[in-house]
């Protein structure tokens, strides 16, 4: 099976749960079925498996990767840029409110900070997919795609257990995460000036200084320092290699 039509088979998927739940009325039931029985993993799992969904690690993850094949730094900075716009957009159009807004402290379990506003989508959700989704449209690995999926739904599905966001959130953000990876792999494989090494060079140099930020960076989740700093770590010397290179090319 090609890479896009695995990635646009799971999307509609996701979207087939998501109107099974929205039909049914079961949002609120299955987020504290899940909220209460994710607590057979500790905490610091859900933590950093929520992390792995947030902006900053998948910038020091596409970097890592960027670093060793450059044209992902254009796809990637496209993927963040139209991710953004549309996960914020909708944010703040709905304003649907999330779990702790809705329902007592007492019959749920909240993970880290208590937000409450800006339910739909999921923007980790989102992130998580979109990120795996666009690593795994520059793979020839068929196990290294399913395994980048599978790790991906495990962070999105960690929104839930840390009491942050509904199903319903969550199973539409990973959906549109998966949709627009295609989507900005599409406009850079098609429009010419998406391709160039200046939006290379530009996108390398932004995530360069979003990782030196991150190893200052507190996620507010607990036990998160250490995969924060070696993301961060990682994926400056990454980039340093990226940059060596370039600098190299630039002088013959």
């Amino acid at each position: 099976m090609k890479t896009d039509t695995l990635l646009i088979s799971l999307a509609m998927l996701l979207l087939v749960l998501a109107a099974g739940v929205t039909s049914q009325g079961s949002n609120q039931e299955i987020f504290l079925w899940f909220n209460a029985n994710a607590g057979v993993l500790p905490d610091a799992f859900w933590a950093n498996m929520t992390f792995v969904a947030d902006t900053l690690f998948a910038v020091a993850v596409i970097a890592i990767v960027a670093s060793r094949y450059p044209h992902i730094f254009n796809s990637g900075f496209v993927l963040l840029i139209i991710g953004a716009l549309f996960v914020h957009g909708l944010k703040n159009l709905l304003e649907i409110p999330r779990p702790p807004a809705v329902l007592d402290a007492d019959v749920f379990k909240v993970i880290g900070p208590v937000v409450k506003n800006h339910a739909f989508p999921s923007g980790h959700s989102f992130t998580a997919l979109a990120t795996a989704g666009l690593l795994a449209l520059n793979m020839r690995s068929i196990s290294g795609t399913i395994a980048l999926l599978v790790i991906a739904l495990v962070a999105a599905i960690s929104r839930a257990a840390v009491g942050a966001h509904w199903p319903l959130d969550i199973l539409v953000g990973s959906a549109a995460g998966l949709i627009f990876a295609l989507i900005a792999q599409k406009l850079v494989d098609e429009i010419w000036w998406l391709q160039g090494k200046g939006l290379e060079r530009f996108a390398a140099g932004l995530m360069t200084i979003t990782c030196v930020t991150m190893l200052f960076h507190d996620s507010r989740y607990p036990d998160t320092r250490i995969l924060t700093v070696a993301a961060a770590v990682i994926a400056l010397l990454s980039l340093a290699t990226y940059w060596r290179q370039t600098v190299a090319a630039l002088r013959k």
